[in-house]
């Protein structure tokens, strides 16, 4: 029966279809109080529903994969004269950067999203006075802020060496003015740019992997815009592990369903997945209406042909 379930449940995990984005994990869990954390920062917590929180949340969890629990995602309100001082900053920093490179056609300010891991003792100065030193990194790209692109943010945990909080880890989700960039070759010293025409470092023009702000312009080029609080062990794969065993998106697991099921049963499963994507039931919930309707039998059948399929 174990194997039976194993088999079974590898199959929706590993079915992250396009458009889910149900959390599983509630709200954060911190050992003191959640509205006092993020009142302390200047923060907003986000819900789920509310349209950053979800994108946020997605990118994390297809980013981290199972190794790491999303606890919750918090936005900056820029509610202190020093918070909202560093926005301001920001904007001029953006808007002098765009007219240097002229805007037009000629790539502007280019600013993206990038992660940085932090201490939870580093939050509240980080967040309030800005950066007062480089994060701790291995130093191997200059001295600098290393962030991870917005879609690698076990990047930024691996490169960390931020200690954990009973188990928690904290990523800032910033916004990057990267403007012009430079590669900058590993076992750089270097602390700023090679020359006035370029704004920021990164290890890859094509495909970076990381963005270095160098340390005069980390208080000038970055805005800690969203704090997510994650769970994480202490030892990170460098790729989240999926499980290897064959997965069916629910469109493809309601079809070949419908060969096995009376017509009757085929909707009951259609309304629950319809359900699942409206949000009115979590996946997991969706997950244990089918298994009760089709047995765990069957859907080892056909978990096993569509494996035989796909092998060959």
């Amino acid at each position: 029966m174990d194997y039976v379930r194993t088999q079974v449940e590898a199959v929706f995990d590993d079915s992250e279809q396009e458009g889910s984005t149900i959390s599983e994990s509630g709200s954060c869990d911190y050992s003191s109080d959640r509205r006092s954390f993020a009142d302390e920062l200047g923060l907003m917590e986000l819900l789920e529903g509310d349209k950053a929180h979800d994108l946020i949340y997605r990118n994390c969890k297809s980013g981290l994969g199972d190794q790491c629990q999303i606890l919750s995602v918090l936005r900056n309100g820029f509610r202190n004269v020093g918070s909202r001082a560093k926005l301001k900053t920001f904007q001029i920093f953006q808007e002098a950067v765009q007219m240097k490179h002229g805007g037009d056609g000629g790539g502007g300010a280019k600013v993206k999203y990038g992660w940085c891991s932090v201490a939870k003792q580093e939050l509240k100065t980080i967040l309030e006075y800005g950066f007062s030193e480089p994060l701790r990194n291995d130093g191997s790209f200059g001295r600098g802020l290393y962030l991870s692109p917005d879609n690698s943010p076990l990047d930024c945990l691996k490169d960390s060496a931020s200690e954990l909080e009973d188990g928690m880890r904290f990523l800032l989700l910033c916004r990057v003015l990267l403007g012009k960039s430079e590669i900058v070759p590993h076992g750089s010293t270097r602390s700023c740019p090679s020359s006035p025409e370029f704004d920021s470092g990164v290890d890859d023009l094509a495909s970076p992997k990381k963005y270095i702000v160098w340390s005069t312009h980390m208080n000038t080029h970055v805005l800690p815009e969203f704090l997510v609080c994650i769970k994480a062990p202490f030892n990170l794969t460098r790729s989240p592990k999926r499980l290897r065993s064959p997965w069916m998106a629910f469109p493809v697991l309601i079809k070949a369903l419908s060969k096995f099921l009376p017509p009757s049963q085929i909707l009951v499963i259609q309304k629950h997945y319809k359900d699942q994507q409206n949000r009115r039931i979590t996946r997991s919930e969706l997950i244990q209406q089918v298994r009760s309707i089709t047995g765990d039998k069957l859907l080892v059948h056909i978990i096993k042909a569509f494996g035989h399929k796909v092998q060959h």
